[in-house]
């Protein structure tokens, strides 16, 4: 009895080892699958920003001479040409001013006048007339000496009297450019009373009303560029250094359904001192779109051609850290198996990738579920 279970024993052991070794092998799991091609490859940025001009195309405008406002003239969002007049300070003062410094200028050119009448000329020539007659006479014997002396005196004090009148006459038109510049300065003082546009552009803001004092470093109104056909962007200092004049950007604005198809218009070299962050300016907003409006871009900076996978069939193997694919092979009974490889990556999107080394054009991978075929089958 001990011998028959022995071999039933037996029996049942060689029976489980062949069921063991006759097993079929257990599959690999099932995952989509994608060509590796030749392709463009488009590097892209992403940015935010707004629709309008930069924000240091914004200018704040206030008064030249301090006073107190009188008036506004203009409302936000207004279109105002350049040289129109947006506000105004009480003037009063300054008009009396005006007034007296022309008065000052006239009084000091009509003082200038009479002093350039020529009175000592005619004298002059009387004057050397006299002298050589009296010194004609003398020579012959018929006059005496003083005469002479006497006709030389009076020609003296002539030409005397002559150089004063025309230190006089400098002197005056010295006083009448002094005045004229008085008058000038009273009539800038009186112009400047008045706030108007440097550009044609929009009302932005207005930051004080009629009754306030004001100064040369008070703010009273911002204007903007009129053209609102340009959207800026803030990018890094980093992804400014790649971006260039002529790029394609999309731009949309959420929420709207809102989009277009624009090119870089510029890019600002310097930083903005608050964020770090470099503006660019891009022409082509949505048709639409208000000023202000908030816009999501993305910039092409870069095209490379080269393989070309989905973003998906890269597998990042967190043993090693290797990047990974899993190319499609033929097995040795002839059914399609996979096989890991490494691969160098140079971009990637949150589409496609594009390889540098590693795989070749038209090879098979697993699309998806990669991290699935890491594991032990």
């Amino acid at each position: 009895m001990k011998r028959f279970t022995a071999a039933i024993c037996v029996a049942l052991t060689l029976a489980a080892c062949a069921r063991s070794t006759n097993a079929p092998p257990k599959s690999q799991p099932a995952v989509a699958l994608a060509t590796a091609r030749i392709g463009t490859f488009v590097e892209t940025l992403s940015a935010t920003g707004r629709i309008g001009a930069p924000a240091g195309a914004v200018t704040k405008l206030s008064f030249a001479e301090p006073g107190i406002l009188t008036s506004t003239n203009v409302t936000i969002g207004q279109h105002v040409g350049a040289g129109q007049a947006l506000a105004q300070l009480d003037v009063s003062g300054l008009s009396l001013s005006a007034e007296q410094a022309q008065a000052d200028a006239n009084a000091a050119a009509a003082n200038a006048q009479q002093s350039a009448v020529d009175r000592t000329s005619a004298k002059i020539a009387v004057d050397r007339a006299a002298v050589a007659r009296a010194e004609s006479l003398y020579a012959a014997g018929v006059a005496p000496l003083k005469d002479a002396q006497t006709a030389r005196a009076q020609l003296a004090a002539d030409l005397a009297e002559a150089q004063t009148a025309t230190a006089q006459v400098r002197s005056a038109g010295a006083q009448v450019e002094s005045a004229q510049a008085r008058a000038a300065l009273a009539q800038r003082d009186l112009a400047n009373g008045t706030l108007r546009s440097p550009i044609d552009g929009v009302v932005t803001a207005i930051y004080k009303r009629p009754g306030e004092s004001v100064d040369s470093a008070t703010p009273v109104i911002a204007i903007a560029p009129g053209s609102s056909g340009d959207v800026t962007l803030d990018v890094t200092s980093a992804d400014a250094a790649r971006v260039r004049r002529g790029d394609p950007v999309r731009v949309v604005v959420p929420g709207t359904g809102l989009q277009s198809l624009g090119r870089v218009a510029g890019v600002s070299p310097a930083l903005d001192p608050a964020t770090q962050a470099a503006t660019v300016v891009v022409s082509g907003l949505p048709s639409g779109a208000p000023g202000g409006s908030a816009v999501q871009a993305t910039i092409d900076v870069a095209r490379d051609r080269g393989i070309i996978i989905p973003q998906s069939a890269i597998v990042e193997d967190p043993q090693t850290g290797k990047t990974l694919v899993f190319v499609q092979i033929t097995g040795k009974d002839g059914a399609p198996q996979f096989a890991q490889r490494t691969v160098a990556v140079a971009q990637r999107n949150a589409t496609q990738a594009f390889i540098s080394r590693g795989l070749r054009a038209g090879e098979r991978v697993a699309a998806q579920g990669g991290f699935a075929l890491l594991a032990p089958f």
